[in-house]
């Protein structure tokens, strides 16, 4: 593997092997962009070709830094991830960061150490790693990985060289689809279109009932069937669903807080996280569905003003969409953006989806 495995990111990919090949790869890199498009990946081939004994603005993937680091046995190459069910990157481990960056490399001749989700860090240990930033080593680089970078302080932003990356192609999330999953071609062609480039949300829609579910309702509300009777069963789903991350969420704290001597102080932080991740998920549940509601009567709106099949994206829904276009108003679009902000204001969900359905049964 090297930076060829990369998709559809000419842009960063050419910022990275031009500071490779003139030797100025920066102290810290900031990789920011949508989940699932490529971040995590190029910075682990970044790691590769910055010690690569071979090449020089790539990995060679044969040397023995490149076998190291991508069997993650290289001494100088760090991945910090963010733990438990929480997903917290937390002050101690910033302070491990900290004390090994201030050592000379081991083997090659630049340390690096990855961040994935960065913006995990909490406000402390931000500003531990702040004051590592601010006195650099010209020995070591970070590379910061994120998806949400606002939510790292302005201060460590202004301190890293950003990296944007872009959405995938439609086609190169259909091609990772048939590649890792035995799907029908035109069921991996929609849900490349519905994913928006994002590699994330691609396979959750491969591998949960999601969209199966949206689908099955935004089909029984045009057959007439009982809005309020819809939504009930819609929302005792939401409710299992709810109550399901909630338990995993909890039961990963569990497991951490067990191998921790955890005092009074800390055991209070770790609930506060845990309900925050635990309603962070939720939260991001209820949008995942909204965004498939919103994709479908879009398409429904956009099939029946242009009859063209290529303009939508569920696009293995044709035969439905050419049945039920002659319902759609654009009313049930405004409906579903005003249910969106409800959602985000942490409304009352079922109200918010019984007035959502009774709107799109219109």
């Amino acid at each position: 593997m090297s930076f060829s495995t990369v998709r559809d990111q000419s842009i960063a990919l050419r910022f990275l092997r031009n500071a490779l090949r003139l030797r100025r790869v920066p102290n810290a890199l900031l990789f920011w962009g949508p989940g699932g498009v490529g971040k995590m990946l190029t910075a682990l081939e970044m790691a590769k070709a910055v010690n690569c004994a071979e090449a020089e603005s790539d990995a060679c993937d044969t040397c023995l830094s490149c076998k190291k680091t991508a069997h993650g046995t290289h001494p100088d190459v760090t991945v910090i991830r963010p733990k438990g069910k929480t997903r917290i990157i937390k002050t101690d481990v910033i302070e491990m960061v900290a004390e090994m960056s201030v050592y000379r490399p081991f083997e090659g001749g630049r340390r690096i150490v990855v961040f994935e989700d960065a913006d995990r860090m909490n406000e402390v240990a931000q500003n531990h790693f702040l004051k590592t930033l601010e006195e650099p080593r010209s020995e070591t680089t970070f590379i910061l990985v994120s998806e949400h970078p606002r939510r790292l302080l302005p201060t460590i932003r202004s301190r890293c060289q950003q990296v944007m990356f872009g959405s995938l192609s439609p086609e190169t999330v259909k091609d990772l689809l048939l590649q890792t999953f035995s799907l029908p071609a035109e069921v991996a062609e929609a849900i490349g279109a519905i994913s928006q480039g994002r590699m994330d949300r691609a396979r959750d829609l491969v591998e949960s009932d999601k969209r199966d579910i949206v689908l099955s309702v935004t089909q029984r509300l045009a057959a007439g069937e009982d809005a309020m009777v819809v939504g009930e069963e819609f929302s005792a789903h939401l409710s299992a669903r709810n109550e399901a991350l909630r338990a995993a969420v909890k039961e990963g704290a569990k497991e951490e807080a067990q191998d921790q001597d955890l005092g009074k102080d800390e055991r209070d932080e770790m609930k506060q996280a845990v309900e925050a991740a635990a309603e962070a998920a939720i939260r991001r549940e209820m949008l995942e569905y909204m965004y498939l509601f919103q994709t479908w009567y879009r398409d429904a709106l956009v099939f029946g003003a242009t009859q063209d099949a290529e303009r939508v994206l569920n696009r293995d829904q044709v035969g439905r969409l050419m049945a039920e276009h002659g319902r759609m108003r654009p009313e049930k679009l405004g409906a579903i953006d005003t249910a969106w902000v409800y959602i985000e204001r942490n409304l009352n969900r079922d109200r918010v989806f019984r007035d959502l359905f009774m709107t799109l049964a219109g």
